[in-house]
């Protein structure tokens, strides 16, 4: 799941009063290729269609897959 943050840190910094913590948001990490360096199968969808044909792939493809899903930043529920 790609929302371009560290989520349920900034949910637990907003907890502990302590919010603004830097280096929470995290655009532009390529979580693709980051899985590509470890060796995995790595590919990112767009649409539901998209995620099944590849969920579907991995599950036949013999090899450790990274399904990069898109998604909404939201507060994280504590």
């Amino acid at each position: 799941m790609r929302n371009q943050e560290y989520s349920i840190l900034k949910s637990f910094a907003v907890l502990e009063e302590t919010p603004g913590v830097p280096g929470l948001d995290l655009p532009g990490l390529d979580i693709a290729s980051v899985a590509r360096g470890f060796g995995c199968r790595a590919v990112g969808v767009e649409t539901t269609g998209d995620l099944e044909r590849e969920f579907k792939a991995a599950l036949s493809g013999g090899t450790t897959t990274v399904i990069v899903v898109p998604t909404q930043p939201q507060k994280a529920m504590l």
